[in-house]
C-alpha cells in the first residue's frame, strides 16, 4: 500500500521583512518535496510583508498566513512558527523571512532523516553572505553523526555545523523532548538557535547533507548586525553553554575557564572605556539564575594572562 511521504511544517516568522520576503517564499514554493505545509507568522507588520505573504498564501493552498494579534518580541515571534503544525506532521523547520532554501532542501533532508531514526535533526552546508559554511565534518564518515561528538567539538569551537534555523530541518519527536517544549527557542539565549541544536545533541545524534541548501542573508537590519557584533553576544553565549555542559563532557572545564576569562576581560575593558551601553546590555540579559558578579569577572584577569601565554591568544576573546 502506498504510504504519502512524512509531512514537514514550515514556519516563517516575519516583522517588516517585505525586502526579501517574496524569495523567502519563493523558494519554499519551489521544493522539489511536495508534502509540506507552510505559516506565515506577521508580527503587525507595517511594511508590504502581509500583501506578499497573502499572494503567496493565493498561490498555493499549502500556505497560510496567521498576524499576531498583537506585536510580540522576536523569540517569542519565532515560537510561535510551532503552534499551528498540522497533528500529522513529522518534521519542523523555521526559514528565516530574508533567507532562503535551495529546491532540493526539504528532499534530501527528509531522506536522512527518514533512514536514520537516531538523528534528532538534519543540517547541510550553506551560504552565509557570500562564504559557505558548516564546514568539518568527513564526508566519509556520513551521513549521521554522534550527538554528543558534535557538541563536544562546537563547544571547543573546532567548528560550526548547525547553522542557524534556516539551515536545519528538525524531527518533531525530537523537539517534544527538550525541557521547555513547547517553547523551543530559549528567552534566555540571544542565540537561541544554537542553544536548541546544542540541547537536540545532548540526546541525539546530527544528520548531515553533504551539500549547500540554504542561504544566509546579512545586512544591517539583521539582529546579528544589531547586537551580536556590536556587544559580542557569542562570548556570552559560549560562556554560559560551557557552563552547563562542563560536567558532562569531557574537556570543556579548562575551556571554561579560558572563555570565562575573555568574557571577564571583555567586561573590564567597557568598564575603563566607560561603554555604559554594552555594559548595561549585557547584565540586562545575563542569566540571572547562574550569573556571577562582576568582582568574580575581574578576578579571572590573572587567567586572561595565563591563557593569552599559553594558546597564543593577542586579544582574540572569540
Amino acid at each position: 500500500m502506498f504510504e504519502p511521504a512524512p509531512l514537514v511544517s514550515i514556519g516563517v516568522p516575519v516583522y517588516n521583512g517585505a525586502k526579501y520576503l517574496y524569495e523567502c517564499l519563493a523558494s519554499i514554493l519551489a521544493q522539489t518535496y511536495p508534502n509540506w505545509e507552510c505559516f506565515v507568522i506577521n508580527n503587525k507588520s507595517t511594511d508590504g510583508s502581509l500583501a506578499i505573504a497573502e499572494e503567496f498564501q493565493e498561490r498555493d493552498k499549502r500556505l497560510r498566513v496567521i498576524t499576531n494579534p498583537e506585536f510580540v518580541d522576536m523569540t517569542t515571534n519565532f515560537n510561535n512558527t510551532i503552534k499551528p503544525i498540522s497533528q500529522h506532521a513529522k518534521y519542523f523547520k523555521v526559514v528565516c523571512a530574508d533567507d532562503w532554501i535551495f529546491p532540493e532542501f526539504l528532499e534530501r533532508m527528509v531522506d536522512v532523516l527518514e533512514k536514520n531514526p537516531g538523528a534528532g535533526f538534519c543540517s547541510s552546508y550553506r551560504i552565509d553572505h557570500s562564504n559557505v559554511r558548516c564546514q568539518g565534518l568527513n564526508i566519509y564518515q556520513g551521513p549521521v553523526f554522534p550527538g554528543k561528538e558534535v557538541l563536544q567539538h562546537q563547544l571547543l569551537n573546532h567548528y560550526d555545523v548547525t547553522g542557524s534555523e534556516t539551515t536545519v530541518l528538525y524531527r518533531l519527536e525530537s523537539l517534544k523532548k527538550i525541557k521547555d517544549f513547547p517553547t523551543i527557542f530559549s528567552y534566555n539565549s540571544y542565540h537561541f538557535d544554537t542553544s536548541l541544536a546544542y540541547e537536540l545533541l545532548s540526546f541525539a545524534d546530527l544528520g548531515f547533507v553533504f551539500q549547500v541548501l540554504s542561504f544566509t542573508r546579512r545586512h544591517e537590519d539583521t539582529y546579528t548586525s544589531k547586537y551580536v557584533d556590536r556587544f559580542k553576544t557569542f562570548l556570552n553565549f559560549r560562556e554560559s553553554e560551557l557552563y552547563a555542559y562542563q560536567e558532562i563532557l569531557p574537556g570543556l572545564k579548562d575551556e571554561y575557564k579560558k572563555i570565562r576569562a575573555f568574557y571577564g576581560y571583555y567586561l573590564l575593558t567597557c568598564y575603563l572605556k566607560r561603554d555604559r551601553k554594552s555594559i548595561e546590555w549585557h547584565y540586562k540579559h545575563l542569566d540571572k539564575n547562574r550569573r556571577f558578579p562582576p568582582a568574580e569577572y575581574i578576578k579571572s584577569l590573572t587567567d586572561v594572562l595565563i591563557y593569552k601565554i599559553k594558546y597564543k591568544v593577542k586579544g582574540n576573546m572569540k
